[in-house]
C-alpha cells in the first residue's frame, strides 16, 4: 500500500519538522488518520491546520505521473 506524501511547496521552502514533543496519543491519532487516508503524517497535519485556521492553501509543485509524457 503506497502512501501519498505531501506535495512539495512551489516556493521551494521546506516544511518545518514537528512532533518531537507531541504527546504520544496525539501522534498515534495522526498516524491512524494518515493510514486510513493513505497520506503522510505531514500531509494530515498540514490539512488540519489549514482547515482549522481557514488559511489559504499554498501552491504545490504539480506531480508528473510515471509513464506519461
Amino acid at each position: 500500500m503506497a502512501c501519498n506524501i505531501a506535495p512539495r511547496l512551489a516556493n521551494g521552502r521546506p516544511r518545518v519538522r514537528f512532533g518531537s514533543s507531541m504527546p504520544h496519543a496525539v501522534k498515534e491519532g495522526l498516524r491512524a488518520i494518515a493510514k486510513s487516508e493513505r497520506r503522510s503524517m505531514s500531509w494530515v497535519v498540514e490539512e488540519v491546520v489549514i482547515d482549522y485556521f481557514s488559511l489559504a492553501r499554498p501552491k504545490y509543485v504539480t506531480s508528473k505521473k510515471k509513464g506519461r509524457k
